[in-house]
């Protein structure tokens, strides 16, 4: 159990929660006794929504809102990541999907959510870049100038809407240790990654009064990977 508290009576719409990381997130938040309105394409989730599709977005904000009367926490879990050829030979395909699943989502969700939280005069919105935001690799093109994105509307958002009562901070995982990345790379060390939990733990904690005094921050979740 988490030893998160303080979210009694805050209503957390998560993104990807049927994933390694929104699941966990799920979890946390819930165990901090937040309401959660989960949001993915599958699994078993509140509300099945394409967040890619900006009127997808604003429709699942809406029926968050309606069915629970407000939105306080937005999580932008939701992400992919694919293998990129080098720069001169990528097709728009997967730029496409990479820049639309991990920077447009953010996009789409904040915005529609946004309005609600300024107008409650409290809101918390946290995001997840990673690594190669920060410090790009080859072969992570695309991939990296997405999360990059999502740290800069990131940092937007915190100046815009500081002063109304809402924070955006991102979460910035090493890699985590999830059946699929295992999977991916089955010679690993294991025990250098990340658990899903914890970063969970990080943004939960962004989520609380307390945590209301960091605002566009990037935070790194990193252990020894």
């Amino acid at each position: 159990m988490t030893s998160i508290t303080g979210l009694e009576g805050r209503v957390a719409l998560i993104t990807g929660a049927s994933g390694s990381l929104g699941s966990a997130a799920v979890r946390v938040f819930t165990d901090a006794r937040a309401t959660i309105c989960s949001c993915d394409l599958v699994g078993d989730v509140e509300i099945r929504v394409d967040v890619t599709d900006p009127e997808q977005a604003a429709a699942a904000v809406g029926r968050a809102v309606r069915d629970h009367g407000k939105i306080d926490i937005l999580l932008n879990v939701v992400g992919t990541w694919a293998p990129q050829p080098p720069v001169g030979e990528i097709d728009d395909a997967t730029v496409d999907t990479l820049m639309a699943v991990n920077f447009t989502s953010v996009l789409n969700m904040s915005r529609a959510a946004l309005p609600h939280m300024t107008g409650n005069g409290w809101g918390r919105i946290v995001n997840v870049g990673a690594k190669q935001a920060l410090k790009n690799t080859a072969g992570n093109s695309a991939y990296g100038a997405a999360k990059a994105a999502v740290i800069a509307l990131t940092e937007s958002i915190a100046e815009e809407s500081g002063d109304q009562g809402v924070t955006c901070n991102a979460v910035v995982p090493s890699v985590m240790d999830t059946p699929a990345n295992r999977d991916g790379m089955p010679d690993s060390d294991f025990s250098s990654w990340v658990k899903p939990e914890h970063v969970a733990e990080a943004m939960a904690f962004l989520c609380t009064e307390a945590g209301g005094n960091i605002n566009g921050a990037t935070i790194p979740v990193w252990n020894r990977a």
